[in-house]
């Protein structure tokens, strides 16, 4: 899972030390972790973070459908559907049932599930990162020189970090 970005949805620093963890475990540490406060951030981050997988922490307190659904919507309609992971602290059947409805990729429990987070994640995300295709010319017989362009892009004004 080399070269990957998890976009987490959390204000709860245990929980993102714990995932962390979860993640290092994972991948080796070739992975990185933006931390988003709240949906709508995490909704702003997207198409600057290009996340491969986006993590909501779900608490009952923050629970709120109606940004979620916002959040389904805006990785549907991205050029890569990035699928969303929810991890609630405590399981309820009829949470999932209506999560899973929306659109949700996979609902898990943090007290329930948590030491299976990896296997799940295992199965959103490469296990390697893809070699970078290089053409091959006459004035560069090697592939030596890489050369990518992108135009500029806007940077919201946001208060994510990285991890």
């Amino acid at each position: 899972m080399l070269d990957s970005t998890f976009l987490v949805v959390t204000s709860d620093k245990d929980f993102v030390e714990i995932l962390q963890q979860q993640i290092h475990d994972q991948s080796g540490g070739g992975c990185r972790m933006i931390v988003a406060s709240t949906i709508d951030e995490a909704c702003s981050l997207l198409t600057t973070a290009l996340p491969r997988v986006v993590v909501v922490h779900w608490t009952r307190q923050a629970a709120r459908f109606g940004q979620l659904d916002r959040l389904l919507w805006t990785t549907s309609v991205l050029s890569r559907r990035i699928p969303v992971l929810v991890i609630a602290d405590r399981y309820r059947t009829d949470q999932a049932t209506t999560l899973y409805r929306m659109g949700v990729a996979e609902y898990i429990s943090r007290s329930h599930h948590l030491d299976q987070f990896g296997q799940v994640l295992a199965a959103y995300v490469p296990h390697s990162a893809a070699p970078i295709p290089v053409a091959l010319t006459p004035a560069d017989p090697a592939g030596l020189a890489v050369k990518a362009w992108a135009p500029p892009q806007p940077t919201p004004a946001v208060s994510a970090k990285v991890v």
